[in-house]
């Protein structure tokens, strides 16, 4: 008997203490499983490079002769009609009716046609009223060819452009003096392919230097500044 009550003491205590060991093992929380990702082949992505927007600087190099030329300000050296003398022999013709047209012709080349040079180009303005005009950098000129005329009171002038073509300038006044400031323009190279200076032009550059003629220089910019109307 005493066996038997032991026993079931026993079995007793188990079922009164069972409910509160379920309660329990509910309340406690279990631990939460963590999976982390693994990737075990390595990745191909670069990282980006930030693009850097501060403009850059640019190196400018040197003029050219050409950008240097367009600083400089343009100045006239001659502009004026050709020679009067061009109307000697036309006017001797008038005691013919034929010289008349001759003669006549002659007066509209000295009312309509402007020869113009300055430190940038030539300028030849002609025909009807001097509505053709003719303009030429001396940069496009490669030759030129000159005739005397009057005991070089006036000449002819002959230019050969690069693209082959020709610009003829007939009886320029004080040739000499402007087939100067044209060779000073052309350059060196082209004066010594034109054979400049030949012997009446060196002796007018030795009576230049003697000074006997004015020099063959462009007028000072004061001059042209007070010259042009405001």
């Amino acid at each position: 008997r005493a066996v038997l009550l032991s026993l079931l003491s026993v079995t007793a205590s188990a079922l009164t203490l069972s409910p509160l060991r379920l309660a329990v093992a509910h309340a406690v929380p279990r631990a939460t499983v963590v999976r982390c990702a693994y990737n075990p082949a390595p990745s191909k992505a670069r990282p980006r490079k930030s693009k850097n927007k501060t403009p850059k600087e640019k190196v400018k190099g040197p003029a050219s002769a050409a950008q240097q030329l367009q600083l400089v300000p343009e100045q006239t050296f001659f502009d004026g009609p050709p020679s009067l003398t061009e109307t000697l022999i036309p006017g001797l013709s008038l005691f013919t009716v034929v010289g008349i047209i001759p003669f006549t012709a002659s007066l509209a080349r000295q009312a309509w046609t402007r020869y113009k040079f300055t430190n940038k180009r030539l300028e030849v303005a002609s025909g009807f009223q001097g509505k053709d005009v003719v303009q030429v950098t001396w940069r496009e000129i490669m030759d030129a060819k000159w005739l005397r005329r009057y005991g070089g009171a006036a000449g002819d002038l002959v230019f050969t452009l690069r693209d082959g073509s020709k610009l003829e300038l007939r009886s320029v006044p004080e040739f000499d003096r402007n087939l100067k400031f044209v060779m000073d323009q052309l350059g060196d190279e082209v004066a010594a392919a034109c054979f400049y200076p030949d012997g009446p032009a060196q002796a007018f550059l030795d009576k230049v230097k003697a000074g006997e003629e004015p020099a063959v220089e462009l007028p000072p910019l004061e001059e042209v500044a007070e010259s042009k109307p405001v």
